[in-house]
């Protein structure tokens, strides 16, 4: 039986070979060196490697497109990881601790028994977003294994919504906003899988250099640094298991915590928990394109003879199917569309 979709929000305050993974990433450096664009958020500490904003930029131009032989997605890893998991797989340079808790524990024991359902299907999900999203998190310092608050926050369900807060990573919009996300009428970038995580990445980097812990970079995602901050301050400890056993924090975010640092072991040993682990991510190439006049989606997609559905998944921030009045945002095509939709738009415009 599936457990209470409460269990899974909260109110925030929403290949082949290891030389294929390094040519990426140095392709991806070179457009963050050339100043490809630049990120909106100042951060206490700058990102280690950079900034994604450059990397995912190149992704938008260009999708998601490996060679014809290659595992999509998973080809990053080098040959002999390939059997691994696919979160906690994709950097060794920051692990996170799982300790021995009781609630950890507990939580392990309901994802694996009552909750079974709601994460299989989550785990179904996350097949074509936890590679992109891993990497994003890696390139601003913040461990891979993060990815598991999309799994407690969302169930990789963009169009997720809870107390305000929405999309994957279950943003409140002051949040979004803050960290340099466009939420409007028209537009509302909590739910671009790519522009989310790394707002989200932002936060909790920030909150990692704020607290130099994870557990508490969790406990603030939960309910706020100034919640955290001023229970340390009570209780003179910097330990989230000593302010968790005083009670100092919300129940809900001494529950948040070992949430998801329980999905973050289960994930490091799925099969070991007894989920299956599909060695094959779906790679959905897209272009991407400025436009210089509002257009609907249904427009578009007669130009393309696709499904408007196709469509709405390669734009998940736009809110009524269509662009706005401002056009402040690209369009994106199916892969290989670029010039057939240039061509319908050019005589679009001269009518």
């Amino acid at each position: 039986m599936a457990p209470d979709s409460r269990f899974w929000r909260h109110q925030l305050g929403d290949a082949t070979t290891s030389l294929w993974r390094n040519l990426l990433k140095t392709s991806l450096m070179v457009f963050l060196m050339i100043g490809f664009s630049t990120d909106t958020l100042q951060a206490r500490t700058e990102p280690v490697e950079g900034s994604t904003e450059g990397r995912t930029s190149y992704f938008f131009h260009h999708g998601w497109s490996y060679p014809s032989d290659s595992i999509p997605l998973m080809s990053l890893f080098p040959p002999d990881s390939r059997n691994t998991p696919p979160a906690g797989r994709w950097s060794n340079r920051i692990q996170i601790h799982i300790p021995n808790q009781p609630a950890i524990n507990q939580y392990i024991r309901f994802y694996t028994g009552q909750g079974r359902p709601t994460f299989e299907d989550a785990l179904v999900r996350s097949r074509r977003y936890v590679p992109l999203m891993t990497e994003i998190l890696d390139l601003y310092g913040v461990p891979a294994d993060m990815v598991s608050v999309v799994f407690v926050e969302s169930c990789f369900k963009r169009h997720a919504s809870y107390g305000g807060a929405v999309g994957y990573w279950q943003l409140l919009a002051a949040t979004a906003r803050s960290l340099g996300l466009r939420v409007d009428r028209w537009v509302d970038e909590r739910k671009d899988p790519i522009k989310s995580t790394q707002a989200a990445a932002k936060y909790l980097r920030s909150l990692y250099d704020q607290f130099e812990s994870w557990p508490l970079a969790l406990a603030a995602y939960n309910a706020g640094d100034a919640s955290v901050a001023n229970a340390m301050k009570r209780y003179r400890t910097s330990d989230f298991w000593e302010l968790s056993r005083r009670r100092a924090l919300p129940g809900i975010t001494r529950a948040y915590v070992p949430k998801v640092l329980a999905a973050i072991q289960i994930m490091r040993e799925l099969e070991a928990h007894g989920f299956e682990y599909s060695r094959h991510y779906p790679v959905n190439g897209f272009e991407s394109v400025a436009i210089r006049s509002p257009l609907r989606l249904d427009q578009v997609a007669k130009w393309l003879e696709v499904p408007v559905s196709h469509l709405q998944d390669l734009n998940p921030s736009l809110r009524l199917d269509r662009l706005p009045p401002d056009c402040g945002v690209n369009l994106n095509l199916p892969s290989g569309a670029g010039d057939k939709f240039a061509l319908a738009y050019e005589r679009y415009l001269r009518k």
